[in-house]
């Protein structure tokens, strides 16, 4: 059968993507029934599944465009990101590098480590990214967020397994070439987490948990502290939501928070009034 050029020689960026997809799409297809609810259920979720150290999986699908987009806003998530300090300075320059990073591979994986900072977070947390495809090729970065309890000298020492040398963690995502599997990484510092990522029960987990919410039901908050208590490019990467802490409702029209308990008539995102909703707002 005749073959293009770029297919026998591995050239070609699209044909090398379709090969990846397709050779690996039959261990990913359970990971594809993914249901996104409202930013107030997903980020719910992700709090209860941090505080009980379960990991929190979810993806950004990656566009033409070059940008990360939400699957729960539908919009680029660099679009949310704040810049009110030096620290959420840094973290708007590691998410663009990933994002950098993300268009100009077919493959790979990240991790994003954020150390303990006083006064913002309460734990420190590990995002483990990975770029995969889905059943119609298209490009999307899986993501697991883990909260193991490090303090700020253990998040470097496992910095340097990965072969960082210097630097600030926060500001400087880890980027390998190839893909590694996850819970052997975890393996040796957390047995139990590791052992619900090789078994994708920590993405089953948290489909339940958000279908039960969906229906009333509370989430279960656990022992441990979260992670990113403040709106931070960290917390917005692998979080579709503000803190609920900080007080916001969804839009009834784009779902986009508003700062509730303010006064706030009019959707900053879209403009919605308040009477046009009068059984939606708050």
């Amino acid at each position: 059968m005749f073959k293009e050029p770029c297919e026998i020689q591995g050239l070609c960026r699209n044909c090398k993507a379709r090969k990846l997809a397709t050779s690996r799409y039959s261990e990913q297809k359970k990971m594809f029934k993914e249901t996104y609810y409202s930013k107030a259920i997903e980020f719910e979720a992700s709090k209860s599944l941090e505080t009980n150290r379960i990991p929190d999986f979810y993806h950004y699908y990656f566009s033409s465009h070059g940008k990360l987009y939400s699957p729960v806003t539908h919009a680029p998530v660099e679009n949310e990101i704040l810049r009110r300090d030096s620290v959420e300075e840094a973290e708007l320059q590691a998410f663009r590098k990933i994002q950098t990073w993300v268009d100009g591979r077919d493959e790979g994986m990240v991790v994003w480590i954020s150390p303990q900072n006083p006064g913002r977070d309460s734990d420190s947390k590990i995002i483990f990214s990975e770029i995969v495809y889905d059943a119609d090729f298209k490009k999307l970065l899986q993501n697991r967020g883990v909260c193991l309890g490090w303090d700020n000298s253990e998040c470097f020492a496992f910095a340097r397994t990965l072969g960082f040398s210097e630097g600030e963690l926060r500001s400087n995502p880890i980027f390998l070439e190839r893909s590694v599997s996850v819970a052997d990484m975890l393996e040796p510092y957390d047995p139990r987490q590791a052992k619900l990522i090789r078994e994708n029960e920590d993405f089953l987990i948290k489909e339940r948990l958000k279908a039960q919410m969906a229906r009333g039901f509370p989430a279960p908050i656990g022992p441990y502290s979260d992670s990113c208590g403040r709106t931070s490019a960290f917390n917005l990467m692998y979080r579709d939501s503000l803190n609920l802490s900080e007080g916001y409702f969804d839009c009834p029209r784009c779902s986009g928070p508003i700062p509730s308990g303010r006064g706030i008539t009019t959707c900053p995102h879209c403009g919605a009034r308040k009477e046009e909703y009068s059984e939606g707002c708050e």
